[in-house]
């Protein structure tokens, strides 16, 4: 059969429920906040091992920051995962389920890798002491979140070689249904994606941590510390930078050569590697410009959110697939749905986010105007579960019938 008539047949046979164009978008801006906390996780469990195999009393003190940090990302990461996971088995479905099923026994285990890394996370910030009693769980964090990563980069490099998948599944005729095989992989572009962007995101979170932390009414009894935990994002991030533009333009010579977008994939990781350094440079206070950090650090993860979709469009273009072309039949009732579930969830995100920061000024408390949203989130809330639960008690009880 042909590659492309394969790709067509294997798409979802109702369709899409809406623009497919609107789901890419979607998948770019859900990508685009996933990856930052993901690189978070790692950046900041990275930070902890390294924070206790040196010496020095800022370190430490740091250390056990991000050690609670780590567990909190790695949550984060895995809710805002289920949007960008969601976009893309109803526009990519042939691609994902394909390398889902290639690689299968990887696809299953990593639920349980992330567990690991987020429960050996959880065990260090709970348990472990400031002389470094149960680092070994920090270190087994890292690795297995470290893994996680891998797992999923295999998987999206698969989905770009359908016409490798035959010869993956049934290597010299004899199917191999075991799963086990990481067939496809990209080194230039992994170190991209995740340890230099784990470098960066951590980067900025120690600059924005020190901005926020000397902006509360309890002042820090050191007042050598704050600034150094800026001055410490600063030079790492100074540090990341060009090797993030390295990083990118290794990808842009391999994986990017092979899909003829070299010279975008290249153009785009420089300028972004480049425009990072000179932030981190000319920024002499990160502690008072952390924000604005934070919007460039932002601006890059959505640069490389679309790159992301451009190198794929191309590897799948080779064989006509588009994902413009996807069939779809407009569904009101579940895009009403979607776009209710989308305002509740977002104001009650919005209310809890609202709540850690002023909490954190001002030793617990929040403003009257906070407290209102959190009744009318809450509200919002509860209304949803309730209609959920009455259709499903008319779907069992009246339309099954």
């Amino acid at each position: 059969m042909d590659i492309a008539d394969l790709l067509d047949d294997l798409r979802d046979p109702l369709a899409a429920p809406f623009y497919p164009q609107v789901f890419r978008v979607l998948l770019v801006v859900t990508w685009m906040l996933h990856i930052f906390f993901v690189t978070l996780a790692l950046g900041s469990s990275a930070y902890t091992v390294y924070g206790y195999a040196r010496s020095g009393e800022h370190r430490r003190r740091l250390a056990r920051t991000t050690a609670r940090l780590t567990p909190n990302a790695t949550g984060l990461g895995i809710v805002t995962g289920i949007a960008p996971l969601l976009f893309v088995q109803t526009i990519y479905d042939p691609i994902w389920y394909a390398s889902n099923t290639l690689t299968g026994l990887w696809s299953v285990l990593f639920v349980f890798v992330v567990m690991g890394g987020y429960g050996s996370a959880y065990l260090f910030s709970l348990k472990g002491s400031e002389d470094g009693r149960l680092l070994w769980s920090a270190v087994a964090s890292l690795v297995l979140l470290s893994f996680a990563g891998w797992i999923m980069h295999v998987l999206a490099s698969v989905q770009l070689q359908p016409d490798q998948w035959m010869s993956w599944y049934a290597p010299n005729g004899i199917v191999d249904t075991r799963g086990v095989t990481f067939h496809d992989y990209n080194l230039p572009r992994l170190a991209f994606l995740l340890p230099l962007q784990a470098m960066l995101s951590i980067a900025v979170v120690l600059t924005l941590y020190a901005w926020f932390a000397a902006r509360r009414e309890d002042p820090e009894e050191d007042p050598t510390y704050l600034p150094w935990v800026a001055q410490r994002g600063r030079r790492l991030g100074i540090v990341a930078g060009p090797l993030y533009a390295l990083a990118g333009l290794g990808w842009a010579l391999t994986q990017g050569d092979e899909f003829g977008v070299a010279v975008p994939v290249a153009v785009t990781t420089v300028v972004l590697g480049l425009v990072v350094t000179i932030a981190f440079v000319l920024v002499r206070d990160p502690q008072r410009y952390a924000r604005r950090l934070l919007a460039v650090w932002f601006g890059a993860l959505g640069s490389v959110a679309v790159l992301r979709e451009v190198v794929r469009t191309a590897a799948l273009g080779e064989f006509d697939y588009s994902v413009a072309d996807y069939p779809y039949l407009i569904n009101w009732g579940s895009v009403l749905l979607f776009l209710v579930t989308t305002v509740v969830g977002t104001a009650i995100l919005v209310y809890l986010a609202l709540v850690l920061y002023q909490s954190g000024l001002n030793s617990g408390r929040i403003s009257r105007r906070v407290d209102r949203l959190g009744k009318v989130a809450t509200a919002m809330l509860g209304g949803w579960f309730a209609f959920f639960l009455g259709l499903g008690l008319v779907a069992v009880f009246v339309l099954n019938r």
